[in-house]
């Protein structure tokens, strides 16, 4: 993955992005009942990794009263909007997969629909568990590779470009936790859909969100929208409206005391 290209999008949708991030608010609600829940009754220094405009911030902050609590994002505009949630917060902008933190620094470590933008989950993994306490935890979200499958196949009939990101399968990130010395403690996956009066709205809001950015094999050819859309127009639900699945893991490792 680009992580130049996926920065400059990211920045560029920061401006608009709360207002299309309905799922992403779901997710991350859901992320953050479990996180609630973890034997931490308060923690030192609390890590928001690709924290986008900060929406679990306050939650964290509230939760867990850290004397550090720190948002990373590779797209400097996310985190000055990440600012403007909670002042205590330390911006860092930086990579996932190799953020500045020193070993064994990190209580908890929190990451939601980020890390899907990896191209693998090793590098990543090991980074977390050498930056965690012993005994500390690291909870994210992802997507797995059944996510905006309706997209995916109606672009499939109008040329062979690639039009929407693969995204890894729960396989890889088990196997990576178990090589690491991390202990998979929860696992979750669910399919949400979401529904859209035409299906050029989630096109729209996929723009609005950054999330169209995507690795090119072939360069898709001009003025294939209108066929795409109307070849999307098969998924076409008893409402009238027309649907997108997400395809989401949720996932606590615990590194050892």
């Amino acid at each position: 993955m680009d992580k130049h290209a996926v920065a400059q999008v990211f920045g560029r949708a920061a401006e608009h992005y709360d207002g299309a991030a309905h799922l992403q608010r779901r997710v991350a609600d859901q992320l953050m009942a479990q996180v609630s829940e973890l034997p931490l009754r308060q923690a030192g220094h609390v890590v928001d990794l690709g924290t986008g405009t900060g929406y679990c911030l306050p939650s964290l902050a509230q939760r867990f009263q850290p004397s550090l609590l720190t948002a990373l994002d590779l797209a400097e505009p996310m985190l000055a909007r990440a600012r403007q949630r909670v002042a205590q917060v330390s911006p860092v902008q930086a990579d996932l997969e190799n953020p500045p933190l020193a070993d064994n620094s990190v209580d908890l470590a929190v990451s939601s629909l980020a890390v899907q933008w990896l191209d693998r989950p090793d590098a990543f993994i090991n980074r977390l568990a050498q930056v965690l306490k012993p005994g500390g935890y690291l909870a994210l979200s992802t997507l797995g590779p059944k996510t905006l499958a309706e997209l995916r196949q109606a672009w499939a009939q109008v040329d062979q470009a690639t039009h929407v990101n693969r995204f890894l399968p729960a396989s890889d990130w088990q196997a990576a936790i178990a090589a690491s010395s991390l202990t998979l403690t929860f696992w979750h996956e669910e399919q949400l859909e979401v529904r859209y009066d035409a299906p050029l709205n989630l096109v729209r809001e996929l723009k609005a969100l950054g999330a169209h950015h995507v690795e090119r094999q072939h360069t898709p050819a001009v003025g294939h929208l209108r066929p795409m859309l109307r070849a999307y127009e098969e998924f076409i639900c008893a409402d009238g409206r027309y649907p997108a699945t997400w395809d989401v893991f949720y996932l606590i490792a615990r590194k050892a005391l």
